[in-house]
């Protein structure tokens, strides 16, 4: 047994077949399967190190490339939002943190159309962060059926990254990878920050 049989998700709910077929509609190449990210793990240990290690380093000042691709993941998760808007899901913002499980979250948003979200720090670059958070939400956990553990973050990320353009890849690959690995590899919450990761990782 390979050590991505092992370490596949490990927290799966039911899937949101309403959800799974906006994203079959809206993406811009075939995701890998809803079966093959619900029971297969995708995340090498040494590549979650990698980037890790990468997101963690103090960012360079943003230069053209970076703002370009967030301009482009700004154009992208606006259009996606109103896609999540059109399911019906309505979504709360909250001060303190509501202490949300992933079975809750998923459970929440596909029978009763809520997605609770804790207000965050201004983003450096980025003026659709919410947003942002919501579709990864509704178009990753709640489709796919999966909670938060590292195997399942990175099945959201395999599905959510064929709904944006090859321009806005890179940066959502830095809110969306980045960020969430070195939450869960660390166990420590980073600040929001602005970079692109090395070719190929989008």
């Amino acid at each position: 047994m390979t050590t991505l049989e092992i370490l596949r998700p490990s927290e799966v709910f039911p899937t949101w077949r309403r959800a799974q077929l906006v994203v079959d509609q809206h993406a811009y190449e075939l995701p890998p399967s809803p079966h093959v990210l619900r029971t297969t793990g995708q995340l090498e240990p040494e590549h979650a190190a990698r980037v890790t290690d990468w997101f963690l380093t103090a960012p360079a000042p943003p230069v053209e490339a970076v703002a370009h691709a967030y301009r482009a993941l700004e154009r992208d998760t606006r259009r996606l939002f109103a896609l999540v808007r059109n399911l019906g899901v309505r979504v709360v913002h909250v001060d303190a943190d509501p202490g949300v499980s992933a079975a809750e979250l998923c459970s929440d948003v596909r029978d009763h159309g809520l997605l609770t979200l804790t207000r965050d720090e201004p983003h450096p670059l980025f003026g659709a962060f919410d947003e942002l958070r919501a579709l990864h939400d509704v178009f990753g956990h709640a489709a796919l059926g999966l909670g938060f553990d590292l195997q399942s973050e990175f099945a959201t990320w395999l599905q959510c990254r064929t709904l944006f353009s090859s321009a806005a890849r890179p940066a959502a690959f830095c809110e969306l990878v980045g960020a969430v690995t070195a939450y869960v590899s660390t166990g420590v919450k980073p600040g929001l920050r602005a970079k692109l990761p090395p070719a190929g990782w989008a």
